[in-house]
């Protein structure tokens, strides 16, 4: 019996050392086993990148094959008349288009320092063909008026229904009157017999200036600025008068008028080529429904009416995703390579609510045809304002090609970046003052929300780095 009980005794004590062993043995093994390294693939940085959006336009269609002149480059319009200009760094792009048989026109483009990568700007350049000249005779009064055939489709204040209104075209039409005697005996334009050949054309002016810059300061802030009720370019420039002339602009608005004290002369300086202020006073004759300023020497004039408009801060819209992609790689060490992350960049601008609604609204009782001219009078100042057509431009881009290292997780998403446009415009209704209100929503560029998150495989939902 005690043979026996020895005897499982020395056995229980061998099975449980060989199960010691076996534990030990295994709790080794299993410490000497480490997880593969994840794999490290570096992704380079977005490439920098601003976006130049232009059009070039006739009697609001679009010319195909116009050379644009943009710094020392030069591209070609395509078959809608846009073109496209990717700049590498901040500045100022001079931009040009002057074809012959047209009035050259140029604005500049400014990429202000510190601005966003991808930033987008459009522009609008509105061609018009030169007026054919009138012989003026020095003993004669004489009315010259436009005859570009750019022009021949201005039609009479009120008759173009709301939604055809030629936003980059002339809301009206100018003229000048020139009395007898008012030629000099000689000089500039006086041909051997004392008569001049006299041009009137009519144009709608380049933006001066089409920026991504609002100071800090400046947003949501109210400020006044004038823009062309109407621009002409008289010829020769040049030519000086004995008398004043009359320049004369249609009233674009039947049954409504400016006040006295926002209505404006500037004509092209040719020393500096800006725009410059004059003393001319601009007057309202309600006995013809034109308003009327002196001149004295031909260039290029424009009477212009002032308006106020307030930009907002740059604002990220949540709501409309541009582009969006995601890889779970966390669960392999193998990086994943050359993963394109494409957007739908939107550009351009277009109005929020019913802008024949809001004139109506403002303008109670008013005429069809009233409200058809202030509809097509305000579409042609935001046209001032904004430096382009209406409406809103998608088109695809390539944020950058990623990589994602082993053991991570990339999430990419990107969202419209807008500013809101607030413009004022103030006129006199039923001799009453009325201010019209109308705001547009302007597409500035892309908010890139680009993310890693590196997982440490040996700690399980450990996070290691993250960009």
């Amino acid at each position: 019996m005690k043979k026996n009980k020895w005897f499982y005794a020395c056995l229980g004590a061998m099975a449980f050392g060989m199960f010691a062993f076996l534990s030990v043995s295994c709790s080794d093994d299993d410490k000497d086993e480490k997880p593969e390294e994840g794999e490290v693939v570096v992704t380079p940085e977005p490439e920098t990148e601003y976006y130049i959006l232009g059009t070039v336009t006739e009697a609001g269609k679009g010319l195909s094959g116009i050379e644009v002149k943009v710094n020392a480059e030069t591209v070609r319009t395509d078959a809608d008349g846009k073109f496209t200009v990717t700049g590498k760094a901040a500045g100022t792009y001079a931009i040009e288009a002057a074809p012959a048989g047209y009035l050259p026109q140029k604005t500049n483009v400014e990429i202000a320092a510190g601005a966003e990568n991808r930033s987008v700007v459009t522009v609008a350049l509105a061609l018009t063909k030169k007026s054919e000249p009138v012989k003026v005779e020095p003993d004669k009064e004489v009315i010259v008026e436009d005859n570009s055939a750019t022009n021949e489709e201005i039609v009479p204040p009120g008759e173009t229904e709301p939604d055809k209104v030629v936003e980059d075209a002339p809301v009206t039409k100018a003229e000048v009157v020139i009395p007898a005697g008012a030629l000099p005996k000689s000089g500039t334009g006086i041909n051997e017999d004392g008569s001049a050949n006299v041009s009137v054309t009519n144009f709608v002016p380049a933006p001066k200036e089409v920026s991504t810059k609002v100071d800090a300061s400046e947003e949501n802030k109210e400020v006044e600025k004038s823009t062309p009720l109407a621009a002409v370019q008289f010829e020769p420039s040049g030519l000086t008068f004995e008398k004043p002339i009359t320049m004369a602009v249609a009233n674009p608005i039947p049954g409504v008028t400016f006040a006295a004290g926002d209505m404006l002369l500037t004509y092209l300086n040719p020393d500096n080529g800006q725009w410059e202020a004059t003393d001319n006073g601009v007057v309202y004759n309600a006995e013809t429904d034109k308003y009327e300023a002196p001149i004295y020497h031909f260039s290029s004039y424009a009477m212009e009416s002032a308006v106020k408009n307030t930009v907002s801060g740059v604002r990220v819209v949540k709501d409309e995703v541009l582009g969006e992609d995601s890889r779970d790689n966390t669960k392999n060490a193998k990086a994943l390579t050359d993963i394109v992350l494409k957007y739908t960049e939107k550009s351009g601008w277009d109005y929020e609510g019913n802008l024949v609604e809001t004139v109506k609204a403002a303008l109670p009782g008013a005429s069809t045809v009233t409200v058809n001219a202030m509809v097509a009078y305000v579409k042609t100042r935001m046209f001032a304002v904004m430096g382009s057509l209406s409406g809103v431009t998608s088109t695809e881009r390539v944020y950058n090609t990623v990589n994602v290292n082993g053991y991570t997780q990339m999430n990419y998403v990107c969202y419209a970046k807008v500013r809101t446009t607030v413009l004022k415009i103030d006129v006199m209704y039923n001799r009453q003052p009325v201010t019209i209100s109308v705001s547009a929503k302007r597409y500035t560029g892309a908010d890139h929300q680009y993310t890693t998150v590196t997982y440490n495989p040996g700690h399980s939902g450990g996070q290691g780095t993250t960009n």
